[in-house]
């Protein structure tokens, strides 16, 4: 069963289901210390619309192990909700647009110790996790006066090759697997930590058969409600609704996460779309909401 602890002052849920308990803490955008907690550090798109890009974080115990994507808005609201970059397990990167990446070197400017990070396969037109981070802090990179600071162990997942288990490491588990994200190289991720298991879809079309089979049965399938159901916001790039509610009902999660929301959506008329073919519980992120996993 899953709990929600809403800790944002101004928030939009979407519950369909009858069970778990809400509650909102005012002044605080800290997370439940206890179990294993998603917060969203950033629910909005690629443009300013008031939310912080693409952005999540799972806290384990209160100690922030796993975060996914660093979009624009996530440095700040990593720290505010009180995490430390030295707790850290893992910094998985899904792809190298902006609104996934940007904050890559001011979260990890106080960094003195080692980190993970994992990230794509690369193309002509984008960098492998490799030539990213060497492009950063490498000896000719930008910010080549850190880098000495830094102990990075790079985790690069081919996007062409079947799903494949990324770190195994005490109760974590990450797997990841190529999506299609029109020419870019992507990934999402499946997140396992005892018994609580979380997936991200990325930027997708949702055209890969092997997708249900990676998140299916997850307790949360947090996933990029970008596309519109008419084709229009590049469908060769995001799924649209339909395909997203389809997608979660045969993989049969426990609840589906809407985020990564754009400012010029028909939200309500894609929610439609999806919820007719999806009827599962449904929540609608926001920045600083936390969803607990019992």
């Amino acid at each position: 069963m899953i709990d929600f602890q809403i800790t944002t002052l101004a928030f939009l849920l979407i519950s369909l289901a009858t069970s778990g308990a809400i509650a909102q803490e005012e002044n605080s955008y800290s997370c439940s210390t206890d179990g294993v907690v998603l917060q969203i550090l950033g629910s909005g798109g690629p443009f300013a619309n008031g939310r912080a890009s693409s952005g999540y974080l799972l806290w384990v115990d209160g100690k922030s192990r796993v975060m996914v994507d660093a979009g624009g808005g996530t440095f700040a609201h990593f720290g505010e909700v009180g995490a430390d970059i030295a707790d850290l397990q893992l910094l998985a990167l899904s792809h190298f647009h902006p609104d996934h990446s940007a904050e890559v070197p001011a979260l990890l400017w106080p960094l003195t110790g080692a980190l993970k990070i994992a990230g794509p396969s690369g193309s002509e037109a984008f960098p492998s996790i490799d030539e990213y981070i060497d492009g950063l802090f490498g000896p000719t990179g930008v910010f080549r006066v850190v880098s000495q600071r830094f102990q990075f162990q790079t985790l690069l997942v081919d996007v062409n090759a079947p799903a494949a288990e990324i770190l195994r490491e005490d109760a974590l588990v990450v797997t990841a697997m190529g999506v299609p994200h029109g020419d870019v190289p992507a990934l999402a991720f499946r997140v396992e930590i005892g018994d609580a298991t979380i997936a991200f879809s990325s930027d997708q079309n949702g055209s890969n058969p092997a997708f249900v089979d990676f998140v299916r049965d997850v307790d949360l399938l947090i996933v990029h409600f970008i596309g519109n159901e008419d084709g229009t916001g590049r469908a060769d790039l995001h799924a649209k609704p339909s395909v997203w509610g389809k997608i979660a009902q045969d993989a049969g999660v426990d609840r589906l996460v809407l985020s990564h929301l754009p400012e010029n959506q028909n939200f309500e008329t894609n929610l439609g779309f999806l919820q007719e073919v999806y009827t599962g519980p449904l929540t609608v992120a926001e920045d600083f909401m936390c969803l607990a996993i019992d």
